[in-house]
């Protein structure tokens, strides 16, 4: 079973705690991580949730007029949303069950 708290923590420890916003910062180091994490199917599809879940807060704190970003933005519940999309992809079928539960809806 996955923890999606554990997920969200071993992916969160992997990013700066902050990133710039008006640059391709977060995308740079998402395309780094993804390079870095292989073959490991759950913290890639981790990295690009979290990935995700940073961009909605950049967007938010941009049109705040903030430059950079804290990564302690990102809330366990934005990155288990967005996981939870991710997994609706049919190649997860076989995994999507492994995938625990925050108490969240699905």
């Amino acid at each position: 079973m996955i923890d999606p708290q554990e997920l969200f923590d071993r992916v969160k420890q992997l990013w700066p705690s902050e990133v710039a916003i008006l640059e391709n910062e977060q995308i740079d180091i998402y395309w780094s991580l993804e390079k870095r994490l292989g073959d490991d199917d759950w913290m890639q599809v981790a990295a690009w949730s979290f990935h995700q879940a940073l961009e909605k807060c950049a967007k938010s704190a941009f049109a705040q007029g903030k430059d950079t970003l804290l990564t302690s933005s990102v809330t366990v519940d934005d990155f288990d949303a967005n996981v939870r999309e991710n997994l609706k992809h049919e190649s997860w079928s076989a995994d999507r069950p492994l995938y625990g539960d925050l108490g969240l809806k699905p």
